[in-house]
């Protein structure tokens, strides 16, 4: 039997795509301080009401609006627990939450849990609307535990995070009984989990506890952040590799994951060379890929590249940036 000839992996260079001057959306990135990104313009604005000084910022989607986490340090590699701030409008005051360990949007989109601290390594989980409104004081929870994602089947959390111990579990939030429980869930979405396996993926189906298989798409690299889209039937996910080809090229791959065909779509133009700790990825309301590198660019599965603007990013930033629309 004749042995397949071995193909080489394309080289990484810079994205590639079509130029355009109008993006149709606008970044708020977490940036000291958070802010807002005009791709159209290349104007940084900061958000108003954003804690200033030496801090470290977060930003999450909840529905189509953005919340800012900011925290202040206490130490070298130790954060205090973050003001939690959302903005129904960039350019206006937003509403405060109070302070919180951890941030994840509910399943409705019209609030979030959070993991708040009551002091002497006490903690509660509590479900607060975005107004603010607060249903009750919660119940205990431990000050190691995460929250990421509700979805109708339960809220996703990590334990103990953090540590080698970490597994993700999917709890009923009334209760605090594991609904399902593996050591590392990437995505979840309101019908699926996308766990990660030794050496594969698998997806299960939440409504009917069915779990298939999934082969990687690439050999190399290591998945890194997964973002489902808003309708919630295919994830992003970004692969990456800190030393391509045993060089000090860092380096990008995003492949589409459709979960209900278990299908991979490459992302044109890839893998690309850049700073890993510099790239988000994002999805836009009207089903758009969003990347952010040393450029904004945007891509739709049914279109052969990307629309790439031009415009310069802040330097100093973090993985996280929420698309909203262009105001």
């Amino acid at each position: 039997m004749p042995e397949t000839p071995y193909v080489p992996p394309p080289t990484p260079s810079t994205l590639d795509g079509t130029p355009v001057d109008h993006a149709g959306f606008r970044l708020v990135m977490a940036t000291s301080p958070p802010s807002m990104l005009d791709p159209a313009t290349g104007a940084t604005t900061p958000l108003p009401g954003a804690p200033a000084g030496d801090r470290v910022n977060d930003v999450i989607r909840v529905g189509k609006f953005p919340v800012v986490l900011s925290a202040a340090r206490c130490g070298p590699s130790c954060l205090e627990p973050s003001e939690v701030l959302v903005y129904g409008d960039p350019k206006n005051q937003p509403w405060k939450l109070g302070k919180a360990r951890s941030v994840a949007p509910a399943a409705d989109e019209s609030g979030v849990w959070l993991i708040r601290d009551d002091g002497n390594d006490l903690c509660r989980l509590q479900y607060v609307s975005l107004l603010g409104t607060e249903r009750g004081r919660g119940r205990p929870a431990s000050c190691t535990m995460a929250v990421r994602q509700e979805v109708p089947q339960g809220l996703l959390i990590t334990v103990n995070t953090g540590t080698a111990t970490a597994e993700d579990v999917l709890i009923d939030p009334a209760t605090g009984r594991a609904v399902h429980q593996f050591p590392r869930v990437l995505a979840i979405t309101k019908d699926r989990m996308l766990l990660a396996e030794l050496t594969e993926f698998s997806v299960l189906d939440l409504r009917n506890n069915q779990r298939t298989p999934v082969k990687r798409p690439v050999a190399n690299g290591s998945p890194g952040p997964v973002t489902p889209s808003r309708d919630g039937y295919k994830v992003a996910v970004l692969f990456g590799d800190p030393a391509w080809q045993g060089t000090s090229t860092q380096t990008a791959d995003v492949w589409v994951l459709a979960l209900d065909t278990l299908t991979w779509t490459h992302a044109p133009s890839m893998p690309i060379a850049t700073e890993l700790k510099r790239v988000a990825v994002e999805w836009t309301e009207d089903d758009g890929l969003v990347i952010a590198t040393d450029v904004v660019a945007n891509w739709r599965l049914d279109r052969p590249q990307w629309t790439i603007v031009k415009t310069p990013l802040p330097t100093e930033r973090n993985r996280s940036v929420v698309t909203i629309a262009q105001g």
